[in-house]
């Protein structure tokens, strides 16, 4: 049968002092801080996937030609998609 593998948490307990412990049991018990949200990012969804580095490549390079941000591209190619099959946004 394999040996049993360390805890690291265990290991820890038995170098660090006693005064520590209780301020590390609270910590554990808290839920994660959620990080304040971004304002310019109100209202707004990610839309994205995974497609070729072909295309990532070449988005770059259109930016930089025209003068426009990747994001802007992006909302101008789903707005020609939305007139093309009709969807109403």
């Amino acid at each position: 049968m394999a040996a049993k593998r360390a805890n690291l948490a265990n290991a820890l307990d038995d170098v660090t002092p006693s005064s520590a412990a209780p301020a590390r049991a609270a910590t554990q018990s808290e839920p994660p801080a959620k990080a304040a949200p971004i304002p310019s990012r109100e209202g707004t969804a990610l839309v994205g996937a995974h497609l070729p580095t072909h295309y990532a490549k070449a988005m770059k390079r259109l930016a930089v030609d025209v003068e426009k941000s990747q994001r802007d591209l992006f909302e101008e190619a789903l707005q020609m998609l939305f007139v093309r099959y009709g969807v109403k946004v």
